[in-house]
């Protein structure tokens, strides 16, 4: 039985796992295909594996936190209103009730030490007021930037809040407020110190360095951490025990887009800031590129004890969680081939439990002893599923070129034969990487009879900083000759792939690369283009991120305008798009604010003009993050169009006899 598009709706993964004694509590993230949407649930699992349902409605619980005296747990949910609150629940069981009831919803909630009052993050005013579709009215935007992807137009004029509500009472009240968005990211042992990020000069577009602070709930002083790094973007992980330490995730920005985050730490009695990772060259955390973890709590450091600590980092493919301390440079404690999507410490700091994935695991929750380092799965909900599946293990690639190593993995099909297609298929960001995660894309590709080659080009992450910075002002030259080296290497692995059946396809960064290709190359059969670059000029104003990142990766600067029109016509794929004879679908999302869907449109529009065998898909109520997390019905026709696209355009008897 071979994986199909619809197994999506059978997986499950796994996120925000925590320890009690008497077991663990982990959050279920499903897709519904009667509902056409995304679920979430909480289980709690014991220590023989069997699972026992908590929450309020088994749909839309989600971010588990258990309070300090492992008495109670608290959560996100939906209220009858539809905004999102916080509910609590006994941990020995009973019926989950919501504790807040802010007017404009919760976006982050954490315990107070005592057990006794929460920490409940808002915003006052965001609520977007309700207008008559007759008589509709214009909106005014006056900062930069105004719109994120997802999101839609920035609000303005709000107000963000941290309150308090304690367990015996029906309302909060204000602890800071504050004109500009920040997010609170540890609370101290004792209570009394808050640490938060928030941007260092919101009022100020072109500066992108972010700020740690200390509140000090007694006084309601607010002192700034990296003060002697003010270009630094740094984020609060957690304190140690003693509340006089303080972990952060972050980069100094030495560099635009390409310095490595790394792991920090602070002594709140010295006041000494010092980067703990400066002797590694991998990113904490690093992104992999997969298309199927949900909501992961994204908790990255947490102290073990008060001189060992505990981290997540990326390289070379491997998401692992890593060990150290002020003399002990940091080192791969859960690691192998594998991606550690989440965890968290047992009460007693013994043991952590994890959720993790594999190129052919697509989520379990998993248990490692801190003393005998040794560990066990705790629960698998989907290996009766997967073993009927026939997933692929994919085999890896390695070769030098200009001092690089170039990383790669090739998905071979699912039933072998002697002659099959194949699909160089480009990962976006660009820094992220190819890596040891479950890719329910690339599973479903080999089982409809492709070869899938995935390359890690110059430009991504995981094999240190120059790696990354290489591609900086350079788009479209070692990283796309990067890209055809991977697919000799591929021919070289599988001699069974049939090289006058070569397909390309990408999004993001891997849309652009895409468009690059075939406007160089006519190599590939056909081509697949999504939420692609193909124009950088139209690309610089109308992305929400487009005039700073369109700076960074074309000219290495932290700021720029469209002064040098020349270079960033040249490195747009619209200017060589007289070369094109790849048949290519263009594959695009209405409400995608990264890579507009004018980028689509005007790709598009140039291919159709020259003669380019070439149709558009536009994808409505649909983002940027389409293949990740877009509607389900949506992506299961995006990957139904991909292969009728490859199919349609299959070599002919003819050119296998040439």
């Amino acid at each position: 039985m071979a994986i199909k598009a619809t197994d999506l709706f059978k997986l499950v993964s796994l996120s925000y796992p925590s320890a009690t004694d008497d077991g663990y509590f982990v959050q279920e993230n499903r897709i519904s295909e009667a509902d056409n949407t995304y679920y979430q649930r909480i289980c709690f699992v014991n220590h023989r594996g069997g699972t026992i349902a908590y929450g309020f409605d088994q749909k839309h619980d989600r971010h588990p936190l258990l309070s300090p005296d492992q008495q109670w747990l608290a959560f996100l949910s939906q209220a009858s209103d539809k905004t999102t609150q916080v509910f609590l629940q006994a941990v020995n069981g009973g019926t989950a009730k919501q504790f807040s009831a802010e007017k404009e919803g919760v976006s982050y909630f954490g315990w107070q030490a005592d057990s006794q009052a929460l920490f409940i993050q808002t915003t006052v005013g965001a609520k977007p007021k309700k207008t008559d579709k007759q008589w509709p009215q214009p909106v005014t935007v006056s900062r930069v930037p105004y719109k994120l992807n997802g999101v839609g137009l920035l609000p303005e004029h709000v107000a963000y809040e941290l309150r308090v509500q304690r367990l015996r009472q029906k309302t909060s009240r204000l602890v800071m407020g504050r004109e500009h968005e920040f997010e609170v990211g540890a609370i101290s042992p004792d209570g009394q110190t808050l640490a938060f990020t928030a941007e260092r000069l919101p009022d100020d577009p072109n500066d992108f360095s972010q700020a740690t602070y200390l509140l000090n709930l007694a006084d309601q002083q607010v002192t700034m951490v990296n003060d002697q790094l003010p270009q630094a973007a740094l984020s609060p992980e957690a304190f140690s025990a003693d509340g006089k330490q303080l972990l952060l995730v972050g980069s100094d920005n030495h560099l635009p887009n390409v310095s490595q985050s790394h792991l920090w730490h602070y002594d709140l009695a010295t006041k000494t800031l010092q980067d703990v990772a400066d002797d590694i060259d991998f990113d904490i955390p690093g992104h992999v590129n997969g298309d199927f973890q949900q909501d992961l709590s994204e908790k990255v450091a947490d102290f073990a004890t008060a001189d060992y600590y505990l981290t997540i980092g990326f390289d070379h493919g491997k998401t692992s969680l890593y060990a150290g301390g002020p003399d002990e440079q940091l080192t791969p404690l859960i690691g192998g081939r594998r991606h550690v999507t989440d965890y968290a410490l047992t009460p007693d700091h013994h043991g952590v439990v994890f959720t993790e994935s594999t190129m052919t695991v697509p989520s379990r929750l998993s248990y490692f002893d801190l003393a005998t380092e040794e560990e066990h799965v705790i629960y698998d909900p989907n290996r009766r599923v997967t073993r009927d599946m026939g997933l692929v293990t994919p085999q890896t690639f390695n070769f030098q070129r200009d001092g690089f190593e170039i990383e790669g993995w090739y998905f071979p099909p699912q039933q072998a034969t002697a002659s099959h297609p194949a699909i160089l298929y480009v990962h976006g960001g660009p820094a992220v990487g190819y890596g040891y995660t479950f890719f329910h894309e690339m599973q479903f590709l080999a089982a409809q009879g492709y070869g899938v080659i995935c390359p890690n080009p110059r430009v991504g992450l995981g094999y240190g900083e120059a790696f990354t910075a290489a591609v900086i002002k350079h788009y479209g030259q070692g990283d796309y000759e990067d890209c055809m080296a991977s697919v000799d290497e591929a021919l070289k692995l599988d001699t069974t792939i049939d090289p006058d059946r070569l397909y390309v396809a990408g999004g993001s960064y891997g849309g652009f690369m895409t468009n690059w290709i075939v406007t160089h190359t006519h190599r590939f059969k056909a081509a697949v283009t999504q939420r692609s670059i193909a124009n950088w000029l139209s690309m610089y104003g109308t992305s929400d991120i487009g005039y700073f990142f369109t700076p960074w990766e074309l000219e290495g600067k932290w700021t720029g305008d469209l002064s040098d029109v020349k270079s960033l016509w040249d490195f747009s794929p619209l200017a060589h798009i007289d070369f094109a004879q790849t048949p290519t679908l263009v594959m695009h999302s209405e409400n995608d604010q990264r890579c507009p869907i004018g980028q689509g449109e005007e790709f598009y529009i140039g291919l159709k003009l020259h003669g380019v065998d070439t149709k558009f898909m536009r994808f409505p109520n649909a983002t940027h993050e389409l293949s990740r997390s877009g509607l389900p019905n949506l992506r299961l026709a995006r990957l139904a169009a991909l292969v009728d696209w490859f199919k349609t355009h299959s070599a002919t008897e003819e050119s296998h006899q040439a």
